[in-house]
């Protein structure tokens, strides 16, 4: 086996790799947000209010991360208030929203350890840092564009 190749049982990293890796994780993902009522948006907004971020914080974050535009994101945080899980004067959770996202995130640490739980902390760290090297470089792409 070359650098270039790969068995058969040993696929290279490549974008159509992850890109049906993500949709795998995805479907089983969206399959724990049917059961709250979030969306995936949704979900990383309740997260970015969590960690303790104010609305701009969050902006910041969703815009970076999700690449959808601000004001997809302040109507994302509108519906959150809306629904009774963020409190916008004090930009934290309310006590329905922590009761949600403590249910999600424990959902989806139960899902993260089926998943991944078994695999080699090396080999997890070294697929971790490929891929923020991927994402690192896809961002530059993204701001040279």
């Amino acid at each position: 086996m070359t650098a270039t190749t790969a068995s058969a049982s040993t696929p290279l990293l490549s974008g159509q790799l992850i890109g049906i890796t993500y949709h795998a994780i995805a479907a089983v993902r969206d399959r724990l947000l049917a059961a709250s009522g979030l969306t995936f948006h949704q979900s990383v907004a309740l997260q970015a209010v969590a960690d303790g971020l104010d609305r701009a914080g969050a902006v910041d974050r969703m815009t970076a991360t999700l690449k959808i535009g601000e004001s997809e994101v302040h109507t994302l945080l509108d519906e959150l208030v809306d629904a009774g899980l963020f409190d916008a004067t004090r930009t934290s959770l309310t006590e329905k929203g922590d009761r949600l996202h403590r249910g999600f995130t424990d959902a989806v640490a139960g899902l993260t350890e089926r998943l991944y739980g078994d695999l080699p902390a090396a080999e997890r760290e070294i697929a971790a840092r490929a891929l923020a090297h991927v994402t690192a470089r896809a961002n530059a792409e993204l701001a040279a564009q």
